[in-house]
């Protein structure tokens, strides 16, 4: 596919999306915006645990034995780890709820909040938690295949420079190197994780499909597609400057939101 063809092609899924986005502003507007409140209100979990660790160290007594300090540091981590799923299961099921208003609407399907109400469902919230977290760690594997010879150079010489072990000459050539590292591994990580970008649209529109054939599908309609899927979505990066400048994000987030969901669609229908 000619490059032409790809910006009319693009032209067009956007002006979709905006017809799609009219008289349904407010809903997306809500709907991104209950998604935030979320996250937000899940972010503040760490901090509490925080003061919950102060005021229980507070209470033992002092000096700890090493039973005591290997048992309150246990439950630490114990409680860590109840809290990030706490966190999952809050947001995961909103973002499929999220998904599928968005999608719904991209794939002719009518909107309704009983699409986004449907994933708040114990049974689905706790599908939608696993799929969120299987994607989140094989997209972490990814990163750490991409980004770790970049962030040892780069790491390591800024070690080095700390301790006074390397002269100006070296650390500029090292730390350049592994700053364009880091740039290279950014941008076939960005790329390959465009593979996974249909899991949670499929997800959406059949329920009861199952992770694997969610994750063989979306690799096989992006199969060729990744790059070209990045570019529509870095073709956005005007819009994100304009939030920055004139835009309140917020209102502009639906439309960026649904044009992307309306490239999902047309990559599930064999288009492109």
């Amino acid at each position: 596919m000619d490059n032409r063809h790809l910006n009319i092609n693009n032209k067009a899924t956007k002006q979709w999306a905006r017809k799609l986005m009219r008289g349904h502003g407010g809903a997306g507007f809500l709907l991104l915006t209950g998604g935030f409140t979320l996250a937000a209100a899940a972010g503040f979990l760490p901090l509490l645990l925080d003061f919950a660790s102060v005021q229980a160290m507070a209470a033992l007594p002092v000096p700890l034995s090493p039973a005591e300090t290997l048992g309150f540091n246990t439950a630490q981590v114990a409680a860590a780890f109840l809290l990030a799923m706490l966190a999952a299961l809050l947001c995961a099921p909103l973002r499929l709820g999220r998904e599928a208003w968005y999608f719904g609407g991209a794939d002719a399907r009518k909107r309704s909040w009983a699409r986004v109400l449907f994933w708040l469902q114990p049974r689905w919230a706790f599908k939608a938690t696993r799929f969120v977290l299987a994607l989140r760690l094989r997209k972490l594997l990814w990163a750490a295949l991409y980004f770790t010879p970049g962030g040892f150079l780069l790491g390591g010489t800024l070690w080095q420079a700390n301790l006074g072990e390397i002269d100006l000459a070296l650390f500029l050539a090292a730390a350049g190197g592994g700053t364009v590292l880091l740039a290279i591994g950014l941008g076939f990580y960005a790329a390959t994780v465009q593979r996974y970008a249909l899991v949670l649209p499929i997800l959406a529109k059949q329920p009861r499909c199952k992770l694997r054939n969610a994750l063989r599908l979306s690799a096989a309609r992006t199969n060729g597609r990744c790059a070209a899927l990045l570019r529509y979505q870095l073709s956005f990066l005007p819009w994100y400057l304009l939030c920055l400048l004139i835009i309140p994000l917020p209102f502009a987030a639906p439309y960026l939101i649904q044009a992307r969901a309306c490239r999902h669609a047309e990559l599930l229908q064999g288009g492109l």
